[in-house]
């Protein structure tokens, strides 16, 4: 820039001289200098000034990316902590690739923070001391609210007005559904969007279950008695650790598991759309009984309540977990995906299948509730300092080739899930899609080389606009095409379901609010408690108890809110 200055005050100084000396030639009509010489030199002075003006021009015009992102002169930062529960140090390792990729396209600085700690208490702690930053990512409806109560949020929506094109035109008719009463946006929906595969099922080792004649399993009495059998046939690990039929990590959701048992997150539903929660059904103590007898058999993981992630894939990977009940992706991530890398001579049949469960009373087997709304929201706070850059960068994020972007990584490296040239056209990379027909997919370093979905603010898990077939989740893209996840589809096509309506807040001037967290704490230590009773009675009785502990909190009071609350969300929906 300071080149450019001496430039022009150059070329100032000489075009000042050149008409000095012109102007005394003509003046004392010495040198003989005729018009046209006098004309020739202020056309070239005009055309010197011509020419540096177009410099400048160029210089001006903003930098547009291969992504079509306008790359900013100075860096913007986006420093968010995201309230997801995972590894820090696992969360650094994956952010870096997409994290420098990012800075050097987009001159946009991604810093992310998460902790290995309950995301609702870590934001609680960070309100009550005021330490928080710009940006938070997957803050539930409820704990919003509460941030929005303390005037801790930014109105987004006239940002988005000025700022967020990309984000009305995706959200669409949606978009209005996220405002409040008032005309305000609070937050940004991340996951939001119509995926229709599994979450939730109930697993099984493959080619143990194929050596025993794979037995039907259709009930859950089918499922526990085929484990059974298993951990009999196979009581020692091959690194002679002690086998167990089921085990469970701090990443299952309680009220998923139930769904076994015909209950749609957590509730009953009768004919009127009215909602019992699982406490006050037989179904919910018949599932508590179920759990307590793997573990009063033995067949349990005892450390099935405490278990960390890394911790409890460490034993998945050690073989000593036969069967699993929770997210379908956790036995592939610890299970053969690891044994493809680590067990010599391993074969495909060497994993594990997902396969629906159901009681025999249940109508169906809930298992996988999809909220259209999106999982929880990006919020901007009252800390950020340039609040329309972050918006700008979300907006990007929320187009389709944002979408892909970080979804799927980083493009056109070896281990890219795909490839990408200018102007929107792109392509999968074919030998990374047929890696993962083959088993040989290595989600882990993809991952880390890539940064697929490590930076999800606000783009959604349904289907992209441009093709209407896309999803961000890579994976997911080739299910007709993958052996194994065809086969997942099928065995649990009917456990997934649309559970928009029953988005219920619970904000913070509502008295049912601190009624709801508390019986939420009250089952965490009581479903454990009951599960991992020795005996049956003794399993009862606490579930009796637990029962009766909510009653007296406020349980009913909670059941008639959510049923009203669920019915008008209905009759908005119709």
């Amino acid at each position: 820039m300071k080149l450019k200055k001496r430039t022009v005050l150059v070329l100032g100084s000489a075009l000042l001289t050149s008409s000095l000396l012109s102007a005394c030639s003509d003046n004392n009509g010495s040198n003989g200098s005729s018009g046209n010489d006098s004309k020739s030199s202020n056309d070239s002075a005009a055309q010197s000034t011509a020419n540096n003006q177009t410099t400048n021009d160029a210089a001006a015009e903003p930098k547009v990316n291969e992504f079509g992102w306008t790359v900013p002169d100075n860096t913007i930062t986006i420093d968010y902590y995201s309230a997801d529960k995972d590894n820090p140090d696992k969360v650094a390792t994956k952010l870096k690739a997409i994290h420098d990729y990012v800075l050097e396209k987009f001159n946009v600085d991604v810093k992310k923070t998460q902790y290995d700690v309950d995301g609702k208490e870590k934001l609680n702690l960070m309100l009550a001391s005021s330490d928080y930053p710009g940006v938070i990512s997957s803050i539930d409806s409820d704990t919003l609210d509460k941030w929005r109560t303390q005037e801790k949020l930014i109105d987004l929506a006239p940002l988005v007005d000025k700022y967020g094109p990309n984000i009305k035109k995706e959200l669409g008719e949606k978009y209005n559904s996220y405002l409040d009463k008032d005309g305000k946006l609070w937050g940004l929906p991340r996951g939001w969007g119509y995926l229709p595969i599994p979450d939730f099922s109930a697993h099984i080792r493959w080619d143990w279950y194929q050596e025993m004649g794979s037995p039907k399993i259709e009930t859950p009495d089918d499922y526990y008695n085929v484990l059974k059998q298993m951990v009999a046939a196979h009581p020692k690990s091959a690194q002679g650790g002690k086998t167990y039929a089921i085990s469970w990590n701090d990443q299952v959701n309680i009220n998923y598991v139930l769904g076994i048992w015909g209950l749609k997150d957590g509730y009953k539903e009768d004919a009127d759309h009215n909602l019992t929660h699982w406490l006050n059904t037989s179904e919910g103590l018949e599932a508590v009984k179920y759990y307590n007898r793997f573990y009063r058999e033995g067949l349990m993981d005892p450390d099935s309540f405490l278990n960390k992630y890394d911790d409890w894939k460490l034993k998945f990977s050690n073989e000593q977990i036969i069967g699993h009940i929770g997210p379908w992706w956790q036995s592939w991530n610890a299970g053969h995906e690891v044994w493809k890398t680590t067990m010599k001579g391993w074969t495909d049949n060497q994993r594990y299948v997902q396969i629906g469960l159901k009681a025999p009373e249940a109508e169906a087997a809930y298992l996988s509730p999809k909220d259209t709304t999106g999982w929880n929201y990006t919020v901007i706070t009252d800390k950020e300092k340039h609040p329309e850059d972050v918006i700008k960068f979300l907006d990007f994020e929320m187009t389709p080739i944002g979408t892909r972007l970080f979804g799927w990584g980083i493009p056109n490296l070896p281990e890219s899930v795909w490839n990408y040239e200018s102007g929107g056209k792109w392509s999968f990379n074919d030998a990374q899609k047929q890696k993962l027909f083959a088993g040989t997919f290595e989600y882990d370093k993809v991952d880390e080389l890539t940064g697929g979905n490590q930076i999800w603010l606000d783009h959604p898990q349904g289907l992209m606009s441009d093709d209407n077939k896309s999803t961000a989740w890579y994976d997911q893209n080739f299910n007709a095409e993958d052996k194994w996840k065809s086969l997942m589809n099928d065995n649990l096509k009917d456990t997934i379901y649309d559970n928009t309506a029953r988005r219920i807040v619970f904000t913070a001037d509502n008295p049912l609010t601190i009624v709801n967290q508390q019986i939420d704490d009250l089952i965490k230590t009581g479903f454990a408690k009951a599960v991992m009773s020795k005996t049956e009675q003794g399993a009862a009785d606490i579930f009796n108890d637990m029962r009766d502990k909510a009653m007296k909190l406020g349980l009913k009071d909670i059941e008639a809110f959510r049923t009203q609350e669920y019915k008008n969300n209905l009759a908005k929906l119709q």
